[in-house]
Formats: structure tokens, sequence, C-alpha cells
């Protein structure tokens, strides 16, 4: 009988302490994935905030030439064509052939009139 319940006894233990590993586990995982996440988000936050006056002052500048054939050069391509728009992240270029350019304004390097 002292032998059954002693069983019971170490069964019983053990269940607990991998229920409670278990649900541990899965709180720090969760917290891990919120924190990173948490991270993540205050640094492209951060890194926008720093790019914020730079692309006013290319908003600006854009602005200033819309409905004008200009050329807008990125990191991977040269685009000319009329300004269409510009609105808060990106601008719109149509060219010459109809191609309408969705531009993002971080991406643009230079930018000259035509």
């Amino acid at each position: 009988m002292l032998g059954s319940l002693q069983q019971n006894l170490t069964s019983t233990t053990t269940e607990i302490l991998d229920t409670t590993t278990a649900a541990t586990t899965e709180i720090v995982n969760t917290t891990t994935t919120a924190t990173t996440t948490l991270l993540n988000n205050t640094l492209a936050n951060l890194l926008r905030l720093r790019l914020l006056p730079n692309l006013s002052n290319l908003r600006n500048d854009l602005t200033s030439r819309i409905n004008q054939t200009v050329q807008l050069s990125t990191e991977y391509d040269t685009l000319s064509g009329v300004l269409l728009a510009v609105l808060l992240d990106y601008v719109v270029l149509v060219e010459s052939d109809g191609t309408m350019n969705f531009v993002n304004l971080s991406k643009i390097e230079t930018v000259a009139s035509l």
C-alpha cells in the first residue's frame, strides 16, 4: 500500500512538474515573441523618424514639380516621365509609353526636371 501511495505521489508530482514546465515554456515563448515584435516596431519607427525631415523636403520639392516631366533615380533604376502625384510615402510617375510607376519616396536618390 505504501509503495502504491508513493508511486501515485511520484506520478502526480511528475505530472505537475510537466504541466508547470509546459506552461512556463509557453509564457517565455510568448513573451519573447512579443518583445521581439515590440523591439522591431520601435526600431522601424526610430528609423522612420530619422528619415522624415529628409522625406519632407523631398516631398515638398516633388510637389512643386507635379505635372512636369522629371527623371527620378533610385538605387536600381532611373525613370523618366510626368509626375502625376506626390503622396505620403510614394510618388506616381507615368512614362511616355503609358507605364505607371509607384516609387517609394525613401528609395529616390536624385530628382531632375527634363
